[in-house]
């Protein structure tokens, strides 16, 4: 029994959501107070849409003056049970977080033009020629960001890849000691799985002794540096067109952003029921759970329209590399 009535374009989902939680004997009454005051706001204050979008909960998360941490911390909780609720129901609505704010950076996700441009540049970097431990670098970087492109790994984890852990047979590469200290299976493409068969003998055939790392740095006894995979994507971003033309150029974790949303355009041209699909996205991102993940992909602005409009990219965008 509802203790109060909703009247904005939400109401439908809170009461669902309300009758949803009291059916599994959860009393929720302070949860709809916050909920009736929700709505509320969303009559008065946000021409009361149909759908829960990052921008339109800016001002409802925003702390009140007189409101504590806890306060406002409880206020999005609710609202991000809502979310989930809403979501499990096959509704796309955003899931905020304690960090819901007007500040939180946007990722630019990289189009299908972004993605083939970069890695061409990437492609024709002509390292100097004054040792060939630079040309093996050159050979890395064309090898590492289609990794990063083609599973969604982070920089770090991509950077310390041991090759006695890549499984090419089976096709994935096993990933330890990760963000959340959780070890865990990175499954690679058909062509990625090739594309490191190849560099693997190029790797072998440039090195005098045993190669532990699968991307060594100069000293070929050392992994690759995180930090100067983000020092080399700038500077290969900035050789493109693109270079400057953004309000917000990419970074090398846009990489990952660009992943998810190709998986999820993949998966809707193959007709994939994407609430299914996406406790498989959450365990290849090396998330702790798939509300993290739902939160991941509706941070990504760019996601909606491209995703919305069922974009044809896929990952055949990435040119082929070619070992030197």
């Amino acid at each position: 029994m509802l203790n109060h009535s909703f009247n904005s374009a939400l109401a439908p989902y809170i009461e669902g959501f309300l009758e949803y939680k009291r059916s599994l004997g959860y009393s929720y009454v302070g949860q709809e107070t916050k909920l009736k005051n929700l709505d509320r706001f969303w009559l008065e204050e946000n021409g009361n849409p149909a759908l829960l979008t990052r921008e339109n909960l800016l001002g409802w998360s925003a702390k009140r003056e007189t409101e504590s941490t806890n306060s406002r911390g409880e206020r999005l909780s609710v609202v991000r049970q809502l979310a989930l609720y809403m979501n499990g129901i096959g509704v796309d609505a955003y899931i905020p977080t304690d960090k819901c704010t007007a500040s939180h950076p946007v990722i630019h996700v990289l189009s299908p033009e972004e993605v083939v441009e970069f890695i061409r540049v990437v492609d024709n970097y002509d390292p100097p020629k004054s040792h060939r431990r630079f040309s093996r670098l050159a050979n890395e970087y064309r090898i590492i960001f289609r990794l990063l492109l083609t599973t969604g790994m982070r920089r770090s984890e991509a950077a310390s890849i041991k090759i006695e852990n890549v499984n090419l047979p089976d096709k994935n590469i096993r990933i330890y000691d990760t963000k959340n200290y959780k070890d865990r299976l990175v499954f690679v493409p058909d062509d990625m799985a090739d594309l490191i068969a190849e560099y693997l003998e190029y790797l072998k055939s440039v090195s005098d002794i045993a190669v532990f790392w699968l991307f060594p740095s100069l000293d070929i006894t050392k992994p690759i540096h995180p930090g100067s995979l983000t020092g080399r994507f700038h500077q290969f971003w900035g050789m493109t067109s693109f270079a400057g033309t953004l309000e917000k150029d990419p970074t090398v974790h846009s990489l990952r952003h660009t992943y998810v949303v190709m998986k999820m355009n993949q998966w809707m041209k193959e007709g994939a029921d994407l609430k299914v699909m996406m406790p498989y996205l959450s365990k290849q991102l090396g998330h702790k759970s798939i509300n993290e993940t739902f939160y991941y992909y509706h941070q990504v602005k760019e996601a909606f329209d491209i995703i919305r409009k069922k974009d044809t990219m896929s990952s055949r965008v990435i040119p082929e590399a070619r070992i030197r």
